[in-house]
C-alpha cells in the first residue's frame, strides 16, 4: 500500500483539497484512495470538510499518520480506475437523489401541516363570526323588547290623559252648584331611560372594510383603539385616530381616556379611522 502522505497527494491530484483528503482517509482508516473517494463523494455536500483542523483532530491525524502502514496493494489499471470512478459517480448521483427525495418529502409534510393549520384557523374565525352574529341578534331582540315596553307605557299615559280630560269636562258640565272638583290630572311619568351594558361599534378602516365588535360601556375609547390596532386588515400600522360623521367629530387625546357611555357611543355607533 502507498504511504499515507502519497495517498493524500493522490487525492489532491484528483481535485480534493488537502483537509478534505486527509479527513476522507481518516474516516476510512487510511485503507486506500478508493474507500476515501467513496466516502468523500457520499459527503460531497459537507462544506465543513475543508475547514481547518481542530487541536483534537490534529492529534488524531498525527497518531494515524505515525501508525505503521498496511501492506501495499496492487495498483489499479486505467481501465479499473475508470470503472471505479463511474461507480463512484453513480453512487454520488444516487445519494444526491435520495437527499433531494427526502427534502421533497419533508417539504410536502411541512406544507400539509401549514394547510391543516390554516384550515383550523379558518374554522376558528368562522366560529367567532357566528358567535358575533348571534350576539348581535340577541342585542337587537332585547332592544326591540325594550322599545315595545316603552311604547306601551307611552300609549297607557296617553289613554290616562284622555280619561282625565274627559272627566274634567263632565265635571264642568255638572255646574258650579255641584261643585264637584275635577280629578287632578295625573302627572306624566318620565320616560324610562334604558341602562345599556354594551356598546356595539362598527369601525370603518381606510380600505373600506369594517371591524365590528362589542365593548363594555364603561371601557375607555383607548380600549377600542388598542383592539383596532391589533385586528386591522387595511395594512396600516401605529396609533389610530377616530372620528364620526353624524355628528361630525374628531376625537381628541382627552376623549380616548373617557368612557364610551360618556362619549354617547352607546348602544351602537359608527367610527372611522382618520388618515
Amino acid at each position: 500500500m502507498a504511504s499515507k502522505d502519497k495517498l493524500v497527494d493522490m487525492l489532491i491530484d484528483m481535485g480534493f483539497g488537502n483537509n478534505k483528503a486527509v479527513r476522507g482517509l481518516q474516516a476510512t482508516g487510511f485503507k486506500g484512495v478508493e474507500p476515501a473517494m467513496e466516502w468523500l463523494l457520499a459527503h460531497a455536500d459537507d462544506e465543513s470538510l475543508d475547514d481547518p483542523f481542530t487541536e483534537e483532530e490534529a492529534g488524531e491525524m498525527k497518531t494515524a499518520l505515525e501508525a505503521p502502514a498496511e501492506p501495499e496493494r496492487k495498483p489499479l489499471t486505467e481501465e479499473e480506475k475508470k470503472e471505479k470512478m463511474a461507480k463512484l459517480e453513480e453512487l454520488r448521483v444516487k445519494k444526491r437523489a435520495e437527499r433531494l427525495a427526502k427534502e421533497a418529502e419533508e417539504a410536502k409534510v411541512k406544507e400539509q401541516k401549514r394547510v391543516a393549520s390554516g384550515k383550523d384557523m379558518g374554522e376558528i374565525k368562522a366560529q367567532m363570526a357566528e358567535q358575533e352574529i348571534r350576539k348581535m341578534a340577541d342585542l337587537r331582540r332585547r332592544e326591540k323588547e325594550d322599545d315595545k315596553i316603552a311604547k306601551a307605557r307611552v300609549l297607557a299615559q296617553i289613554e290616562a290623559d284622555k280619561a282625565s280630560r274627559k272627566a274634567e269636562k263632565e265635571a264642568s258640565k255638572a255646574g258650579a252648584a255641584a261643585k264637584v272638583p275635577a280629578p287632578a290630572p295625573q302627572p306624566a311619568q318620565p320616560a324610562v331611560r334604558k341602562e345599556y351594558t354594551e356598546a356595539r361599534l362598527q369601525i370603518r378602516q381606510t380600505n373600506g372594510q369594517a371591524i365590528v365588535h362589542s365593548f363594555g360601556v364603561k371601557e375607555p375609547l383607548a380600549a377600542v383603539r388598542l383592539y383596532v390596532e391589533m385586528n386591522r386588515t387595511d395594512g396600516g400600522a401605529g396609533p389610530v385616530k377616530f372620528m364620526t360623521n353624524f355628528p361630525k367629530k374628531v376625537f381628541t387625546d382627552d376623549d380616548y381616556e373617557n368612557t364610551l357611555e360618556n362619549l354617547e357611543l352607546v348602544p351602537t355607533a359608527v367610527l372611522m379611522i382618520t388618515k
